[in-house]
């Protein structure tokens, strides 16, 4: 066994959105898969994205003289979700009739909640690099 072997090939990660209730693939007008590509949680950019999220955090405390100073699920909320639209890279998905922008992540990831459960759940499969 040599350990090089169990580090990851690739710094993203590709998530097929399925329908929430049917599990079944979702499909874009020309028919092919809804997709969104995100860089895994090993790579520099999403660490990049979980550091600049930890270091707000830690200036408010600092700022507040760590006094009175409650993280709120707001705070945790509003974090997550900045990690993951930075972290997604690029996407294959329809919204609102058309192709959008990257721009319009939060938007999409907010409205549209389901998508983060199932990019987590991919995120958090950090062992899946070994079966390529």
């Amino acid at each position: 066994m040599d350990l090089l072997d169990l580090t990851p090939k690739e710094d993203t990660i590709e998530v097929v959105l399925k329908h929430p209730n049917t599990d079944e693939v979702l499909l874009n007008e020309d028919k092919s898969p809804m997709t969104i590509e995100l860089h895994a949680t090993h790579s520099k950019a999403y660490k990049a994205a979980v550091h600049i999220q930890t270091n707000k955090q830690l200036k408010k405390v600092k700022g507040k003289g760590n006094k009175d100073f409650a993280l709120t699920a707001e705070d945790l909320e509003e974090s997550s979700l900045d990690i993951l639209v930075k972290a997604t890279k690029s996407w294959n998905i329809t919204y609102g009739g058309e192709k959008p922008k990257l721009t319009k992540a939060p938007e999409i990831y907010e409205k549209v909640f389901w998508i983060k459960d199932q990019i987590e759940e991919v995120l958090n499969s950090s062992l899946d690099f070994t079966k390529k």
